[in-house]
């Protein structure tokens, strides 16, 4: 199986081509081309957030659960209701590294949806900010706060 490098938001991804295209196929309902495999140096337009995220999640929850994930905050953003997400919170089961994770994603997607614009919403970026200190989901929460500092959210 072919590999594919890709360098989104200034962050180096690695998978199966195959994957890659049809996860970022899903998150944009736009039709897919076959993809080559070309390695990327320049930077990019910025992908559609819901897609990056995918991407971003996928080695720590597989494609599926990822891609469930994902469409789960839409769907909470969409209804204005983040209680709607904690039922994914049985994907990560007695896994508190996963369980932090997930609280990081949500974090994060409330943030750049709507805490970003309300100076009384502190708290998310306090839990944010933390999460990047933390050995397990510091790596993922950096990369997250990176695509929001490109995207001019997080100063």
């Amino acid at each position: 199986m072919t590999t594919i490098q890709l360098v989104i938001n200034g962050n180096q991804v690695e998978g199966p081509i195959d994957q890659i295209a049809q996860i970022l196929g899903m998150v944009s309902n736009t039709p897919t081309q076959p993809v080559a495999s070309v390695v990327v140096n320049e930077p990019a337009e910025l992908a559609p957030f819901n897609a990056f995220l995918t991407v971003e999640l996928t080695p720590y929850f597989g494609a599926e659960n990822a891609t469930k994930i994902v469409t789960k905050l839409d769907r909470s953003r969409a209804i204005n209701d983040f209680r709607y997400f904690i039922s994914m919170y049985r994907l990560a089961k007695d896994d508190l590294q996963k369980r932090q994770l997930l609280k990081v994603v949500s974090a994060v997607y409330r943030y750049k949806f709507g805490g970003h614009r309300n100076p009384e919403q502190y708290s998310l970026r306090s839990d944010i900010k933390y999460a990047k200190a933390c050995d397990e989901c510091g790596k993922l929460a950096q990369v997250l706060v990176n695509r929001l500092i490109a995207e001019g959210l997080w100063k």
